[in-house]
């Protein structure tokens, strides 16, 4: 990799929400780091920009061994990250189990993102951001002691994504509480024009392109939580298209901590610096 002293990481950034950061941070003439599992279509991205400061990195967030070895390269680069956007996410209808025993959309919508956060730590700026990406179906979801296992015996499109989605937003509200200097913030898109709501039903998905997406938030929309939130000086808080909120403190509850600290000892991450309450 070429070296890069100061840089954005964008996760998922070659469709939708992702490709609409990418856009905005172009037009502030950021070096961006397209972190995506198919280099090819990021690389034809980066050539249809014409733009010199973009570069793409393999990133595979169904496999821990992938978000170790991306790490690795950002650390050997010399690479100084100055925000990083967690914007990819899956949205099964069906249980797919990861090659690491998980269930896909909790593997790569909580666990990777916090793997790679603690991984990258260390190569981030001072005032570095890191905006996770939630979903508003974070409130339909109830969180257990057994999560990863009634992801794969209960699982539900929309209850398996957003308890995904529940989770990584506490994990965003512990991280805002420590002192590493960073600012972490969610970013709630809203239901946006894009392959995720797309149900894989041919009827259902038909009624949904006459009906639906005309009344939903564009990719660009979608995207303006995320460039906000990375932009704004606070910490711990759920940004939409139109304000932002704390986290709820509910999400700080000694059950939800006690997940974070067996989720992090399971992915071999080092206790917090602050304790768990």
């Amino acid at each position: 990799m070429t070296p890069i002293y100061e840089a954005y990481i964008v996760t998922g950034a070659t469709g939708g929400i992702g490709q609409a950061i990418v856009s905005e941070l172009l037009k502030r003439g950021k070096l961006i780091i397209l972190a995506c599992r198919n280099l090819d279509k990021a690389r034809q991205m980066i050539r249809e920009s014409g733009y010199d400061r973009m570069y793409a990195e393999e990133l595979d967030l169904e496999s821990f061994e992938s978000v170790r070895n991306f790490a690795e390269r950002i650390k050997a680069g010399h690479i100084r990250i100055r925000g990083l956007f967690h914007n990819a996410g899956t949205m099964p209808g069906k249980v797919r189990m990861t090659r690491d025993g998980y269930e896909s959309a909790m593997q790569t919508n909580f666990l990777s993102p916090m793997l790679l956060t603690e991984l990258l730590l260390g190569s981030m700026a001072g005032d570095a951001s890191v905006v996770f990406t939630t979903s508003v179906t974070r409130k339909i979801a109830r969180i257990h002691a057994d999560w990863a296992d009634r992801a794969v015996n209960h699982h539900g499109r929309f209850t398996t994504y957003g308890l995904s989605k529940k989770l990584i937003a506490a994990y965003c509200a512990y991280l805002a509480s420590r002192e590493d200097g960073i600012r972490a913030n969610c970013s709630d898109p809203g239901i946006v024009d894009s392959g995720m709501i797309t149900m894989g039903n041919p009827l259902i998905d038909r009624l949904s392109a006459r009906f639906f997406r005309p009344v939903i938030y564009t990719t660009s929309e979608g995207a303006a939580p995320a460039v906000h939130a990375a932009d704004c000086p606070v910490s711990g808080f759920i940004f939409t298209l139109h304000k932002c909120r704390a986290i709820p403190t509910s999400y700080n509850s000694p059950e939800v901590h006690r997940i974070l600290r067996d989720a992090m000892a399971a992915l071999d991450i080092p206790s917090s610096r602050q304790p768990f309450v």
